[in-house]
């Protein structure tokens, strides 16, 4: 008959417990938890988990890791991982992305702040984009018109007409954020607005909003009555 040794204890040696990712599903976890296994491995001397906890010190919370610059991210992990994590937290971006359906139309603003906000609401800097939209209101192409800084972006009206004229466009749509978290068009915002909206008239392309999200809401020109007649 087997008996345990004196000390009680089994002689055999037992199998290291599973990680929590292995015993709970990853909504149960922690940040630091979730993006230590994004991360997969340290460096320097830093386990994963010290990575991600040093992570997400030094850039506020999760939030402040999400919105932060692929330059900043890569003095931290190095270029090759912070383009990775870059690319996997765009990823989840595009994900919750809610644009119509191919072939719904875009109605109102709360159609674009739904399709893009959760794209674009958390960049560090500013990202313009135009929705080019048949006669019928529906997208036929979305193109990156510009990235500037956390304060503002340069861009030319002709470069915006320009795209829309070169896909066949019907009409336009712009939208981008305000880093700041304050949705509030800047004195420049409105003037660049009225400039787009007073050239696509002229060309019978029609600015048809210009919506503008962030953090804190968003502002959409049309439904404030501050879109240019066209």
């Amino acid at each position: 008959m087997t008996t345990l040794p004196a000390n009680d204890q089994d002689p055999r040696p037992s199998a290291p417990p599973l990680p929590r990712w292995r015993q709970h599903a990853l909504d149960a976890l922690s940040d630091v938890e979730v993006l230590a296994l994004a991360l997969r491995s340290g460096r320097a001397g830093l386990t994963a988990d010290d990575l991600a906890r040093f992570l997400l010190a030094a850039h506020g919370g999760l939030r402040g890791v999400v919105r932060a610059s692929l330059g900043s991210l890569a003095l931290d992990l190095g270029e090759v991982r912070a383009t990775q994590l870059r690319a996997a937290l765009e990823l989840a971006r595009r994900a919750r992305c809610d644009v119509p359906r191919r072939g719904m139309p875009y109605t109102s603003s709360a159609d674009v702040v739904r399709g893009w906000a959760p794209r674009l609401a958390d960049l560090p800097d500013e990202c313009v984009m135009a929705l080019v939209l048949d006669v019928k209101q529906r997208l036929v192409a979305e193109r990156v018109l510009a990235v500037g800084t956390p304060s503002g972006v340069g861009l030319g009206v002709r470069e915006v007409l320009g795209l829309a004229l070169r896909e066949g466009g019907a009409s336009m749509v712009l939208v981008h954020n305000h880093p700041s978290g304050d949705p509030t068009p800047s004195a420049e915002d409105a003037e660049f607005t009225r400039r787009v909206a007073a050239a696509g008239a002229a060309v019978e392309l029609p600015l048809l909003d210009h919506v503008i999200v962030a953090r804190d809401g968003s502002y959409s020109f049309l439904d404030a009555g501050a879109l240019p007649a066209r």
